[in-house]
């Protein structure tokens, strides 16, 4: 197969199946020999900081001479974005030769144990990091933890929760506790357990909610595992602007491209894995850290795309994601007029979303992305018109971008957000 053409047959798998996700993954790699099992694994779960904090420990472990896969999702703008080895995405012909034989091998199963789109990538990725002798694998959840398809993997060395917060609700339940509860249930016997801080420091991010924290402590204690907090006092805010932030923790001094200052929680979260991980044998020098830390980067997450006139793309599409970025207008963009372009999914908590976005801004243009989950504009309208004023719904994305640009106004600012199937696409209009 081309490449076009095994993205398509990957695209024709099922998106969930009804038969569990669990025994179909279980079923794909039992195939495929069940290579993965010789690896070892970090894994990361959480609701929102999974990209950033995966991105941290692959990039510190990397600077430190570990070959280190990565897998994570979505991708943005290339889909191989999945699925990496120190940074490099996998070749283009790597991944059409093992995604035949995860399609060949798989299509001896019967139909219901056959892997769904998630569970085909999946596959394919630990496939090529056995291949390559990864010496370790950052592994980034999908959606839960304890019947997440990520969690067939042997006991990993470490277990990460980033923040947890309210999403996929019809999937995991729809509080703290019962989100948390389905993440928890990824913790193996023994194993250590590192998560997003506990308190803030008196920085400007939401900590791990109390709900969130008494689950992970009580799941942790019952599989007689270690839970480890970053230490807050150790972590100092020196300078930041939306293009860098610089901080010290743990003694070592940091610089990370990644804005705002939530991700100052996801560097404490991201640099305690690590430290826990050389408490187990890795040699992982402050230089490899701080080199790490540094080139660590995720397109997409309040990533600033063109500097005049400002423009940010977001991928972000929950209440959390929403009051990040609000924070981050509300301390980096004082004075500039906002001009939103945004869509959403229509099983994504949007009202919400907009409730905290919409009064920052001056214009907002409403699109639909490509995809049948898409929202309509005029829905989104009618969700933000309490808010702000000059709503304007074009369903074509090309012409949507166009009108948002014409909106802006001298010492304005474009936010692109709400999805990363929009802001993909956008992307792609700036040189970067």
């Amino acid at each position: 197969m081309t490449f076009e053409q095994t993205l398509d047959y990957i695209y024709s798998r099922k998106k969930f199946a009804k038969s569990s996700s669990l025994e179909r993954i279980n079923a794909t790699l039992f195939v495929l020999s069940n290579e993965h099992k010789k690896l070892k694994f970090v894994h990361v779960l959480g609701t929102n900081g999974k990209g950033s904090v995966s991105a941290m420990i692959s990039s510190c472990l990397s600077a430190a001479g570990y070959k280190t896969g990565l897998f994570t999702s979505p991708f943005v703008v290339d889909f191989r974005e999945r699925i990496q080895i120190d940074g490099k995405y996998i070749e283009k012909d790597d991944f059409c030769r093992i995604a035949q034989t995860v399609k060949d091998k798989s299509e001896t199963l019967p139909e219901i144990l056959r892997p769904t789109f998630f569970e085909f990538v999946l596959a394919a990725a630990l496939v090529y990091f056995y291949e390559n002798d990864c010496d370790i694998v950052v592994l980034e959840a999908g959606i839960g933890g304890k019947d997440d398809s990520t969690n067939i993997i042997p006991p990993p060395l470490v277990t990460v929760f980033t923040s947890i917060s309210l999403d996929h609700t019809d999937v995991l339940g729809d509080t703290i506790e019962e989100i948390a509860k389905s993440k928890a249930g990824a913790i193996k016997k023994g194993r250590v357990v590192v998560s997003f801080p506990d308190e803030n420091g008196g920085l400007d991010f939401v900590p791990q909610s109390e709900k969130a924290k008494n689950v992970l402590a009580r799941t942790a204690k019952e599989k007689g595992c270690k839970i480890v907090f970053p230490d807050m006092n150790s972590l100092k805010l020196i300078k930041e602007s939306i293009f860098e932030t610089e901080f010290t923790f743990g003694g070592l001094d940091f610089s990370t491209r990644l804005p705002g200052e939530h991700q100052l929680g996801n560097a404490a979260c991201a640099l305690t894995a690590l430290s826990e991980l050389k408490s187990l044998g890795f040699k992982l020098s402050g230089e490899s850290l701080q080199k790490g830390i540094k080139k660590a980067f995720l397109p997409a997450r309040a990533e600033v795309v063109r500097n005049e006139p400002l423009t940010i793309i977001d991928g972000g599409h929950n209440e959390g994601a929403a009051r990040t970025l609000q924070k981050l207008i509300a301390r980096h963009l004082k004075g500039k007029k906002i001009t939103l372009l945004a869509a959403y999914m229509k099983d994504k908590d949007y009202k919400t979303a907009l409730s905290i976005l919409a009064p920052e801004c001056e214009n907002i243009v409403f699109t639909i992305v490509d995809n049948k989950r898409g929202e309509e504009p005029e829905v989104l309208k009618k969700n933000s018109e309490n808010f702000c004023k000059n709503i304007i719904c074009e369903s074509d994305e090309k012409k949507a971008f166009e009108k948002a640009e014409s909106l802006l106004q001298k010492n304005g600012a474009l936010i692109i957000a709400g999805s990363f199937y929009l802001v993909g696409e956008e992307r792609k209009n700036f040189d970067v």
